[in-house]
C-alpha cells in the first residue's frame, strides 16, 4: 500500500475501542477489510474523537471507502462523505447446501 495515494478500501464500519490505556482512548469508528488490525476512518473536518454523525448510520454495514492511508498512523482519511459508497449490510455466513431428505 502505498501512502500519500487515494486508494480504494472495501470492509464492515464498526465502533472499537482505540488507544487504550492512554490519554487518548476513545470509541472510533474503523473500518474492518478482514485483512490486518482496523483502520480508524476519518472525515476531514469531524472531530477526531466524537466522529460524524453521517459515518455514524453506516455502522454495521458494507461499504467501500476511498481515503489516504495515514503513515505512521492506522488511519483512513477521508475527504468527504461521497466517498463513502453503501453496499449494503454484511448479511449472514453462508452455509454450506445441503439437499433436503
Amino acid at each position: 500500500m502505498s501512502l500519500g495515494q487515494k486508494q480504494s478500501f472495501t470492509g464492515m464500519l464498526r465502533k472499537q475501542l482505540i488507544n487504550k490505556g492512554s490519554k487518548s482512548e476513545h470509541e472510533a469508528i474503523v473500518l474492518d477489510t478482514g485483512k490486518g488490525v482496523p483502520m480508524k476512518v476519518q472525515l476531514q473536518g469531524a472531530n477526531p474523537f466524537s466522529g460524524d454523525p453521517a459515518l455514524n448510520k453506516l455502522v454495521g454495514q458494507l461499504v467501500k471507502i476511498e481515503g489516504v492511508a495515514g503513515s505512521g498512523v492506522n488511519t483512513l482519511f477521508v475527504e468527504k462523505m461521497a466517498d463513502v459508497v453503501h453496499l449494503g449490510p454484511p448479511g449472514r455466513p453462508k452455509k454450506p447446501y445441503t439437499p433436503r431428505p
